[in-house]
């Protein structure tokens, strides 16, 4: 089982959901991580969080890449 690293650009996606979530991993647990969403594609609509504190959990498992 891959796993990112601190600082790494993801793409989590979400297929159930229609959704395609990508950002930065800011932290590692034991089987899932951690990170700030910079954008959101749900049912083909993109969302860009103003803010950059959305977080989101991904398990290690879960269909992601880095990009």
């Amino acid at each position: 089982m891959a796993k990112p690293d601190i600082n790494d650009m993801i793409e989590h996606s979400e297929p159930y959901f229609e959704r395609v979530a990508t950002g930065k991993v800011i932290e590692l647990f034991d089987t899932q991580f951690l990170y700030e969403v910079h954008k959101v594609v749900e049912k083909g609509r993109e969302r860009i969080p103003v803010d950059k504190t959305s977080t989101r959990l991904c398990m290690f498992d879960e269909k992601w890449s880095k990009i």
